[in-house]
């Protein structure tokens, strides 16, 4: 039986932990629920997008780091969240879902996340950046790198 990829498990367990940002689940937004991976600009061309909304997208990842019969890859992600607004009073509205989006990924400090996979060791979370609406698209956006710390191992011979 062939291995599971880790690097394929550690997005969607990314994307999964995503979808679940909703009121109910204590969040200020219910944007889980519209949660899409692939290409932020290619996704807000779909005709049912729809607002709010959160793309995972992949991005550079950072150097490896050897290890004995293993890699440590750190596989890296921009998660984007877009909120439909115009130029006047857009902040509060991204600033709700950067919250929301900070909160679902924050690490604890020595404590593996319980919505990784065994193999997936940590996320670290980069400075988020905020956009207005511009050139044509009447969303405001946030963007948040994050980088999963995968281990990738020699396996035995059969």
């Amino acid at each position: 039986m062939a291995t599971p990829n880790l690097l394929s498990a550690g997005r969607k367990a990314l994307i999964d932990r995503l979808t679940t940002i909703s009121v109910s689940n204590g969040y200020r937004t219910a944007a889980g629920p519209n949660t899409r991976s692939g290409w932020f600009n290619e996704v807000l061309k779909e005709n049912n997008v729809g607002f709010p909304l959160i793309v995972v997208q992949k991005a550079k990842g950072m150097a490896p780091v050897a290890g004995p019969h293993a890699l440590k890859v750190m596989q890296g992600f921009n998660v984007i969240g877009a909120v439909k607004a115009g130029l006047d009073g857009y902040e509060d509205a991204i600033e709700e879902l950067e919250h929301d989006l900070l909160l679902c990924l924050m690490p604890t400090i020595g404590v593996l996340p319980d919505w990784l996979p065994r193999g997936v060791t940590g996320i670290t979370i980069g400075a988020p950046e905020a956009f207005p609406p511009a050139e044509g698209v009447s969303a405001a956006t946030v963007l948040i790198p994050v980088h999963l710390h995968t281990i990738i191992q020699v396996q035995p011979n059969a």
